[in-house]
């Protein structure tokens, strides 16, 4: 005899029970929990590290600071967290520009000019348009600071080079007009400078006063220049060169001072200079094919072509002639020597080019030359 289905209550479905599902649903809900506590937490150690980063920068902690905006990059604008902390990276670069900037003018003040100018093309460099311009302003300033500096302490040629880079950060030459005083003010002292030197550098010198006439002939400075130190120092260099045997060098100096400077007792004396008698040395050899000497050709001499007095010289046993008191300069000379066959004195026939033996005697420059006598 078959038994009976048991007994089902009616009513809905109760759901099948499911071992471990409590445990199931516990980790999906404390990973959502560290997810949100991570930039949670993050977002609390850069606004803490931004806050001490510009508490630093208002204190001239200027080091601190820059570290302080690094940490908050790093952490803030990377690329996992830029999306809920891109605002704060945001005010760290922002940050960063402006302490660089402020570092750079303060060590401008203090005199440290290339530490102050790695800051401030750090700030030029931060992307930010503002503090770029700020930054190119800051660096004229400090160029021009710069340069003035180093012309004090006469390193002229290095402050020179810095005031020349004035312009290139100051485009509205709001800085113009002061830098080109401070360059004639370098040109004039380094002119000034090199003239007190043991010996004096007269050449270098020169070199500068015609700089400073040059480029800023307004400027007090060249009037100054042109009045006084500039011809004293064209008649020194004009020497100068004698010396150093740049001859041409030393008329173009002299020719200057008499042209330009008339009325200066150094363009009397220039004048003189120009005209002082020069030295003669040669010697007399058969002809250019043999360059055997003629000896002790008595009488020899030397008169200009054009009829004036004449300069008596000897040949020794080495065919070697001088005239030692000068011959006045600016004129062509003719050659001569005795022929004792002929009882005469000849001037030889050279060719058609160079019909005779000629010498042109230069203003402040001894002349040699060598005769043929066929």
């Amino acid at each position: 005899m078959s038994q009976a289905a048991p007994y089902t209550p009616a009513g809905p479905e109760q759901p099948v029970r499911r071992r471990g599902r409590t445990r199931l649903l516990l980790a999906p809900l404390g990973v959502v929990v560290v997810l949100l506590a991570v930039p949670g937490g993050a977002y609390a150690i850069s606004q803490n590290q931004l806050s001490r980063a510009q508490a630093a920068e208002a204190n001239s902690a200027y080091a601190e600071a820059l570290r302080d905006y690094a940490a908050v990059e790093s952490l803030a604008g990377n690329p996992a967290a830029r999306v809920l902390l891109g605002e704060l990276a945001d005010r760290a670069q922002i940050g960063t520009a402006e302490t660089h900037f402020l570092w750079g003018v303060q060590l401008r003040q203090q005199g440290k000019f290339a530490e102050g100018e790695k800051q401030l093309r750090a700030a030029v460099k931060s992307g930010f348009a503002d503090w770029g311009a700020r930054g190119n302003g800051a660096l004229a300033d400090l160029y021009y600071a710069w340069g003035k500096a180093l012309v004090g302490e006469n390193h002229f040629q290095a402050g020179i080079d810095k005031y020349k880079q004035v312009a290139a950060f100051d485009p509205t030459g709001n800085l113009a007009a002061s830098t080109e005083a401070g360059l004639a003010t370098a040109y004039a002292d380094f002119a000034q400078w090199y003239t007190l030197q043991q010996p004096a550098d007269y050449p270098n010198a020169l070199i500068w006063y015609h700089n400073l006439v040059k480029d800023f002939p307004d400027s007090p400075e060249a009037k100054l220049a042109q009045a006084s130190a500039l011809p004293q120092t064209l008649y020194s260099a004009g020497l100068a060169f004698v010396q150093q045997l740049k001859y041409q060098e030393a008329r173009d100096a002299m020719t200057e001072l008499v042209q330009n400077y008339p009325k200066t007792s150094w363009a009397t004396q220039a004048k003189t200079a120009l005209a002082a008698k020069q030295p003669l040395t040669g010697r007399l050899i058969i002809s250019d094919q043999n360059p055997t000497p003629v000896a002790n050709r008595l009488k020899a001499h030397t008169y200009d072509d054009a009829g004036g007095p004449t300069y008596n010289a000897t040949t020794d046993a080495n065919g070697n002639f001088s005239v030692v008191n000068g011959i006045p300069p600016g004129q062509n000379y003719l050659i001569t020597w005795w022929d004792p066959a002929r009882k005469t004195f000849v001037t030889t026939f050279l060719s058609d080019n160079v019909p005779v033996n000629t010498i042109s005697i230069n203003p402040l420059e001894p002349a040699h030359t060598t005769v043929a006598t066929s």
